[in-house]
């Protein structure tokens, strides 16, 4: 029976893949996929440049640097360094077998990357509940629920921030786990397993630089150890205190390494942070229909978005906890694990309200804790009643793969059950990531009337799709308030959908989708023809 299990899990997994595989090259480009593209041709010429200079003997301008690199900041080349060679060779074959434009091909050749990584996540998910629960179905059928989750399935499909650095979250947790058990069962923790927490912890903050909060997961996970085995804080230090030189210092360096700014001075990390956390732009995020601006956000952000994001079975999942945790704790072990995601996931949000960080884009910026959200519900819920959680959990995997393929490519900007309740679209953010520009450029490449100038905005959502034959006229979709020679074509999308149409302007195509029980459409965006 157990062999069946394991056969039907390995079959969803390969089968998902493909599909998963196949969707991710299939999806638009969103707006600061090209953003990453510069990113990548920053550090690559400046590692060139800082190289050539030290060779010659020149003196580098430091302030230069910085003051160029602050364009850059807080994000390092580690996911670079993995994804730029694969989408070397993948660029080839979607070229050679398809219209693509070759900057069109390098950007979706990433986002099988992006989809790889999150994969990944998916495995070791998997890894962290059966650490927590020993339950080979239990495992399975939570995998497969975080797996086909909408929302971050979605984000997977182009994601080259965000999904990279849940994963690696998760990469790093799992072997943090791996550390504190082998103290649990007296073995010596080696030092090249030091080295790879290090190196996986270094390659987290390469990725964002927010990644420096996993220390405050690996210094509670720590501190509950301590706790549930009785060992006193200073002793056990004064025991590991090569162990922790080892990681400290290997850390520092693998950081420096996977982050090239830093080579210009090692203390314009704390600059980087500093920059990071009050985000230059002041971006507006519609939260209840009221434009919430990153540099002036009210406590209530976060909460509001994690109340219509996450699924309503874990909600209910979490809300249980108090009456699941007696069970839970028994085990001083599992305890531990199970401990330092709750202390987590409700510590970091409430550092980031305290400390005002500046968020945009509903819970983008804080998906790395979605996962960890999802192990305590799923855990909470089976502790309750296991009858409740199959059931539940199977019904929900059949809605998700459902709603996957009604709303594709826009899974991303799904919402939970009871949110549906509200007019989603006036009083939300929808899909701000300008991915619906392939649908528009494929509407069209079925049009004859090609000789108009095309406006969008970002330019790089619509001109990969099309052929530069037959559309080889394109500016930003900012210029549409000027005198810019008329008739154009202009692409409303991301912030300006729900703005009024401009002067003279009339919609000659709509994408737009649905979820399942709400009345209202969804619109992705407008195709407009300025006379």
């Amino acid at each position: 029976m157990n062999f069946i299990k394991k056969k039907f899990f390995i079959l969803f997994l390969s089968f998902y893949f493909l599909i998963g595989s196949v969707n991710s090259i299939n999806s638009g480009i969103s707006f600061d996929e090209n953003y990453e593209e510069m990113n990548w041709k920053f550090h690559v010429s400046f590692v060139q440049d800082f190289y050539s200079k030290i060779l010659s003997d020149n003196k580098i301008d430091t302030e230069k640097l910085k003051t160029e690199a602050k364009r850059f900041v807080g994000y390092g080349i580690g996911f670079q360094i993995i994804s730029q060679p694969i989408q070397f060779f993948l660029k080839k074959i979607l070229i050679k077998n398809s219209e693509l434009s070759a900057d069109g091909a390098k950007f979706l050749s990433k986002h099988f990357v992006v989809f790889l990584f999150f994969f990944i996540s998916g495995l070791f998910f998997y890894l962290i509940l059966r650490k927590i629960i020993d339950n080979e179905i239990f495992s399975s059928l939570g995998t497969i629920f975080y797996l086909t989750y909408p929302y971050l399935f979605g984000q997977s499909m182009f994601s080259p921030k965000d999904i990279p650095f849940l994963s690696v979250w998760l990469i790093c947790t799992y072997f943090s786990f791996n550390g504190i058990q082998k103290f649990i069962l007296g073995k010596t923790i080696e030092n090249k397993e030091i080295l790879l927490i290090s190196i996986l912890t270094a390659f987290l903050f390469s990725i964002r630089i927010a990644g420096i909060l996993i220390l405050i997961q690996y210094f509670i996970l720590f501190l509950l150890f301590l706790n549930n085995y009785k060992l006193e804080i200073l002793n056990f230090i004064k025991k590991l205190k090569f162990k922790i030189l080892l990681f400290l210092i290997s850390l520092v360096i693998f950081t420096y390494l996977l982050n090239p700014i830093f080579w210009i001075d090692l203390s314009f990390f704390i600059e980087t942070i500093k920059i990071n956390v009050g985000h230059f732009n002041n971006v507006g995020t519609n939260t209840f229909g009221k434009i919430m601006y990153s540099k002036d956000l009210p406590s209530t952000y976060l909460p509001i978005w994690f109340l219509v994001k996450i699924p309503l079975l874990i909600i209910v999942g979490i809300l249980l906890i108090p009456f699941s945790e007696k069970k839970i704790f028994k085990n001083k072990e599992k305890s531990i694990y199970y401990g330092t995601i709750l202390i987590t996931t409700f510590l970091i949000p409430l550092i980031l309200i305290l400390r005002k960080v500046h968020l945009y884009d509903e819970i983008r910026q804080v998906m790395f804790l979605v996962p960890l959200i999802f192990i305590l519900g799923l855990v909470s819920i089976f502790t309750i009643s296991k009858k409740l959680y199959f059931c539940s959990t199977i019904l929900m995997i059949f809605f998700f793969v459902a709603e996957n393929i009604k709303i594709n490519p826009y899974q991303y900007v799904w919402f939970n059950l009871p949110s549906r309740f509200v007019d989603l679209t006036n009083k939300f953010e929808l899909e701000y990531q300008g991915i619906s520009g392939r649908e528009i450029a494929k509407y069209l490449s079925k049009k004859t009337d090609n000789n108009l100038c095309i406006l969008a905005n970002p330019l790089h959502s619509v001109k990969p799709f099309l052929n530069n034959t037959n559309f080889n006229c394109y500016d930003i979709w900012q210029k549409i308030d000027t005198n810019y020679d008329r008739p154009f074509l202009a692409l409303q999308n991301v912030r300006n959908i729900k703005k009024s149409l401009p002067y003279n302007c009339r919609e000659i195509f709509q994408s737009d989708f649905n979820l399942f029980f709400h009345k209202k459409k969804f619109i992705a965006a407008k195709l407009l023809k300025c006379e």
